[in-house]
């Protein structure tokens, strides 16, 4: 309890993966891989504004109000093995699992959970609220392709997840690098289920850690050289792999728009033109960048039994939502990966403060990733890393 204190008074608001600038470029872009001419398309692009792209950010902001939050970011499907035989259905998972069933994080759920409630937006043919949770949703959605978020090594050398996540995304020549890349590398949007898609693409990430932590070690992580860290050398190693999961996370969250417009009887917006496509998405999807092998895990033939939330919360409508903004600009709509006011405090993928079953293997705790500046931080922060990284007594 003492850690979850201090951490929520010394650094109240958090920031976690792609940052928040990574994360409004994503929301930004989330209709490009759509079909040109479909409706869709040119309708999200309209209505893009800044306000909206910074509502991709709140599922990061509310970790530092919400204790049930920092779970549905991620799932670190590596403390199952196989990985590939974590369980896929809420109430096995509780069973196999107990409260590690939590804590090893819910993203396939949330994913499932904030797809049922777009849904539910576009039935209602609210605008607001469909633009509202599009945006929301894209955070959960692109979090799941962070290679860190699927794994329980999810800081390795000592800080990778915030040097490769947050301080790499704060120049923002290599923002628009990442960006135009991936713009060569979407996929093609179609059908798949928001939970099982979850967890293939969360177990091709896994797959990909050891890749990027050998960028981060030719980088100098853990002073592998002995020459200091190079920043530059980080992004050269590591650019091509995060372009192609950001393509495919904009692959995946254009099909969820889609899907979730067609699963809602494919209701005609305010701003639909007369000439623009309606089709509903009918083949699978396809991923360009890292595709699923053997294909999309297929649909299960009944809901799960239970989720996690069973609710769709902070589904609040959005403001603003006439500012037009450019999509694709330079500058993004924040300064830093901590943008969006004050100072930010990076933690790793894991959640660092719920208590672990003493039945599994003992887990050492995660340290902070990165913080700004701030008048004394430094010792602040050596003391809580300290505090932080004592293992917990079985």
């Amino acid at each position: 309890m003492f850690p979850r204190l201090l951490l929520l008074v010394l650094f109240p608001n958090l920031c976690f993966a792609w940052g928040f600038d990574g994360h409004r470029r994503l929301a930004s872009m989330m209709q490009e891989p759509l079909p040109a001419n479909h409706c869709l398309t040119a309708w999200f692009t309209a209505r893009q504004t800044t306000a909206l792209q910074d509502r991709a950010c709140d599922p990061d902001r509310n970790r530092g109000t919400d204790p049930a939050e920092a779970p549905r970011h991620y799932l670190e499907i590596d403390w199952v093995n196989p990985p590939a035989s974590y369980p896929r259905d809420w109430q096995q998972a509780l069973a196999d699992l107990r409260q590690n069933a939590t804590r090893n994080g819910t993203v396939p759920w949330r994913v499932e959970e904030q797809y049922a409630g777009l849904v539910d937006a576009f039935r209602a043919r609210d605008v607001n609220l469909i633009l509202d949770r599009a945006f929301f949703m894209s955070h959960y959605v692109t979090d799941a392709f962070s290679v860190l978020h699927d794994t329980r090594n999810f800081d390795p050398n000592d800080g990778l997840h915030a040097r490769w996540e947050s301080d790499m995304l704060n120049t923002p020549a290599n923002l628009n690098a990442i960006r135009d890349q991936a713009r060569t590398l979407f996929g093609t949007p179609g059908r798949l289920d928001p939970r099982y898609a979850t967890f293939d693409i969360v177990l091709v990430g896994n797959g990909l850690v050891s890749q990027l932590i050998a960028a981060d070690v030719a980088a100098g992580g853990l002073d592998a050289g002995g020459g200091g860290y190079q920043r530059t050398v980080l992004f050269t190693q590591s650019r091509d792999l995060t372009a192609r999961r950001w393509a495919d996370a904009l692959t995946v969250m254009a099909s969820l728009l889609w899907m979730a417009w067609a699963d809602a009887g494919s209701p005609d917006l305010p701003g639909f033109t007369a000439g623009c496509a309606r089709t509903a998405p009918l083949a699978p999807a396809t991923l360009r960048g890292f595709p699923v092998p053997n294909g999309w895990t297929p649909t299960p033939m009944a809901p799960d039994a239970g989720a996690p939330d069973a609710s769709v919360p902070d589904a609040s409508v959005a403001a603003d939502a006439s500012v037009m903004t450019d999509a694709g600009s330079d500058g993004g709509s924040g300064g830093g990966a901590g943008g969006g006011g004050g100072g930010m405090f990076n933690v790793g993928g894991g959640d660092i403060f719920a208590p672990f079953d003493a039945g599994l293997p003992t887990r050492m705790e995660p340290v902070g990733c990165q913080c700004q500046s701030a008048p004394g931080f430094w010792a602040l922060l050596a003391f809580v890393a300290v505090f932080l990284r004592r293992p917990r007594v079985t």
